[in-house]
């Protein structure tokens, strides 16, 4: 498992499990969900040398587990960042999921912790958890999944939330010690339970000024644990890129361009409950939606989540992920729309600039 003071750069990619297609808030020009979709963009991702693929979870996702165990046994290299939500699986029921899926691919599944979105989404589910006990929750299902995996004794466990008595995992990890955990948030009790727990923080787009003082902030928390070398900061990030600058801005804005009022009213009040969504919308009030030279808010008025974009020709592109990279960065979670099509433009246009800091396997020749 890669340690805080690894400086190769990693990148992931995005499977849209909802569907996908080139602009935001319409249904116009839609590709369907379903497993030629999410097939043609993991072939593609993993042509272009991504390492990983991020699979979301919201109402109109198709399930998470499953469609990853899919694509896991259509591709070769490709590692999935599978969504887990503590409080919806037993946290020994998820441990056995996590280990299964790692030992029959060999080490190919990540474990992306989430503890949203909340308010009404959750409500359809059962979920009646606060924002910070969802995170309490997160919490001891983290730390009983180590135990289990890690222990060689079955495991005793008493918490606000679980109690185990003689708790044991088969198989246990392919991956040692066990799969890296991913998070993300802004919220006290997110940083608090990633900074205890994660091996990789994904921070959402920021101006440069905001990503370097949450990553100082987080590395502080984290050293109270003993874990100042052992998490690592990425970006999760949108990319519009083409050859030329103003194709690349034209292109963003096109995937606005359709979008109705009743789309922006909706994204407005989706996941109330997340402090990073909010921070999001936030960000879309600055002028024209440039945050910095080429990071740009717009999809943030269409789409819940991460919803920064990275714009520009290759070399405004890879410029601005350096700056993330000297503020200590060194993952990179894209998406751009449609999935397939940038995942290739991406791998051809921008990759070859950080060819020497990556892992060969995933150099293309």
């Amino acid at each position: 498992m890669a340690q805080a003071n690894d400086k190769t750069i990693h990148f992931g990619w995005f499977i849209p499990t909802t569907g996908d297609g080139i602009g935001f808030g319409t249904l116009e020009g839609r590709i369907p969900a379903g497993m030629n979709l999410f097939m043609d963009v993991a072939e593609a991702a993993e042509n272009a040398g991504f390492e990983y693929a991020l699979v979301p979870v919201e109402v109109n996702c198709w399930e998470a587990w499953i469609s990853c165990s899919m694509v896991a046994a259509r591709t070769e290299k490709l590692k999935l960042l599978v969504a887990a939500r503590p409080g919806y699986i037993v946290p020994t029921m998820m441990a056995k999921m996590v280990t299964t899926f790692d030992q029959l691919t060999g080490g190919r599944v990540y474990v992306n912790l989430i503890a949203g979105p909340g308010g009404a989404q959750q409500a359809m589910d059962g979920i009646t958890f606060d924002h910070d006990q969802r995170y309490a929750v997160m919490d001891e299902t983290v730390e009983i999944m180590k135990r289990v995996w890690t222990e060689t004794d079955p495991v005793d466990y008493t918490g606000e939330h679980f109690e185990l008595q003689g708790a044991v995992i088969k198989p246990k990890p392919y991956q040692q010690p066990h799969p890296p955990f991913y998070i993300g948030g802004e919220s006290a009790a997110g940083r608090e339970v990633g900074a205890k727990h994660a091996n990789v923080y994904l921070l959402w787009g920021d101006t440069m000024e905001n990503t370097g003082r949450k990553i100082q902030e987080i590395r502080e928390i984290a050293s109270t644990y003993g874990r100042a070398d052992e998490l690592r900061f990425g970006m999760r990030l949108q990319i519009v890129v083409r050859e030329d600058e103003d194709d690349a801005w034209a292109a963003a804005h096109a995937m606005i361009a359709n979008a109705t009022d009743e789309a922006r009213a909706h994204r407005e009040r989706m996941w109330e409950q997340s402090e990073s969504n909010d921070h999001m919308w936030e960000l879309t009030k600055v002028e024209d939606f440039r945050i910095e030279p080429h990071l740009w808010s717009g999809l943030s008025t269409v789409r819940p989540g991460a919803g920064v974009a990275v714009v520009g020709n290759p070399e405004q592109v890879a410029a601005t992920l350096e700056q993330f990279i000297e503020l200590g960065c060194t993952e990179f979670c894209l998406s751009g729309s449609p999935h397939a099509r940038e995942a290739e433009r991406f791998g051809e246009l921008v990759m070859p600039y950080f060819a020497s800091r990556r892992a060969p396997e995933y150099v293309k020749n």
